[in-house]
């Protein structure tokens, strides 16, 4: 199943924060339910857990999903948080308890890090809450529910630029403007802090694949930082966030490109 068609089933589950699949195929679900239930509450947890649980693996296997599934509250946590770091999420239904349930994982486990730190599984959106109500009261809401768009995005490389990308947008442009601040568009520069941030993204030896794909965004990204305040509205900033996911991709290199359009122009002479 595709992302879009996961979503469409685990969003009747509210109980259901996210679905993550393993390189083999295998899924994990993250509960509602705590990680970490206190003894006296076991029975009860461990009901809920239960319901939720075969209500949504009954609707996954009724949709044509016949991966093993297992469900994180059931794993010890040193599982969950392998899991929560190196599957991919093919669902995010609750990005706010998914942030409070990672870092119960990651306070169990000694790390002290916030998950709001992992760029991708929503530093953004943890970043973003801090500046959406200065801006707008829907902002944050809007990209909930946006998140299944912005995870599914192939290949992983342009997931990971794009995520990059939607963190810097709420580090240097809404998070200043919330503080009556202008954006850094300084950091649009060719040797300026996004530039420096997307290529560390980017493979050993893919650079040339994806300089475009860098340059266009910035380009984008440039000609929108120079709107006046009064046109800095919300249909502005979830521009913001669409320019690098609407960003064309092309897989050959610049090279092979030229190589093309000679041949072309060859020809017709």
């Amino acid at each position: 199943m595709v992302n879009g068609e996961i979503a469409s089933v685990c969003c009747r589950h509210p109980d259901l924060v996210a679905v993550y699949e393993a390189p083999d195929g295998r899924l994990a679900l993250l509960l509602r339910q705590t990680l970490v239930p206190l003894g006296e509450e076991r029975g009860r947890w461990f009901n809920d857990t239960r319901r939720a649980a075969h209500a949504a693996v009954a609707s996954l296997r009724a949709a044509g999903v016949t991966q093993d599934v297992t469900v994180l509250q059931w794993r010890p946590l040193p599982d969950v948080a392998t899991i929560l770091e190196g599957w991919r999420c093919r669902y995010l239904g609750d990005s706010e308890r998914y942030v409070q349930l990672a870092d119960i994982v990651g306070a169990r486990l000694g790390d002290r890090k916030p998950a709001s730190a992992v760029p991708h599984r929503g530093g953004a959106e943890a970043a973003l809450s801090a500046a959406a109500l200065a801006i707008s009261p829907t902002l944050l809401e809007w990209y909930r529910d946006m998140a299944p768009c912005w995870l599914a995005v192939e290949s992983p490389v342009r997931r990971r630029l794009i995520l990059r990308t939607h963190h810097w947008i709420v580090e240097r442009v809404l998070l200043p403007i919330a503080r009556g601040e202008p954006p850094a568009a300084a950091d649009l520069g060719p040797t300026g802090r996004l530039v420096c941030r997307l290529v560390r993204v980017v493979p050993p030896g893919e650079l040339d694949l994806w300089k475009t794909w860098i340059r266009l965004t910035i380009g984008d990204l440039q000609s929108a930082l120079v709107w006046p305040a009064e046109r800095r509205t919300e249909a502005w900033v979830r521009w913001l966030f669409h320019i690098p996911y609407s960003v064309p991709v092309t897989r050959r290199r610049p090279s092979e490109v030229a190589a093309r359009a000679v041949g072309r122009h060859g020809g017709a002479a």
